[in-house]
């Protein structure tokens, strides 16, 4: 009864347009998730923050986030609070990477090596988001 209860359950949350289940969701911690949202895409609104966690939620972990160790002195608490916001949202909310669990501001950076063999899914603000 309760694999049955389970199989509904996570079947839901997937029709919900989220592309991970409930335990994978938790793997993140809440606060390095923040901290990394901030370091990729403080400047980018609500709308880029909200991809940044949105294709961290599909990544499923914190591995080569850059964003994560980025150096910031000084932080709005407004945008903090947008930050959290986006990532709380991410959870359930529809995701508007396609899926994306890689980014890169390529035209900052240039196409890093890794992207070569990843799809783009979409381009927000100044990301370009790709699904390996």
């Amino acid at each position: 009864m309760y694999r049955l209860i389970n199989s509904i359950i996570i079947g839901l949350y997937l029709m919900s347009g989220c592309n991970q289940t409930p335990a994978l969701a938790k793997a993140i911690n809440q606060d390095q998730a923040i901290r990394a949202i901030l370091g990729e895409a403080r400047g980018e609104g609500y709308t880029g923050m909200y991809a940044i966690a949105c294709a961290l939620r599909n990544r499923g972990h914190l591995r080569g986030v850059y964003g994560l160790y980025a150096k910031m002195p000084y932080i709005n608490p407004k945008v903090s609070t947008l930050a959290l916001k986006a990532w709380q949202n991410s959870l359930y909310g529809h995701d508007v990477t396609g899926g994306a669990n890689h980014w890169e501001n390529i035209k900052a950076f240039g196409l890093p090596k890794w992207a070569k063999e990843a799809r783009i899914t979409v381009t927000i603000g100044r990301h370009t988001f790709f699904r390996l």
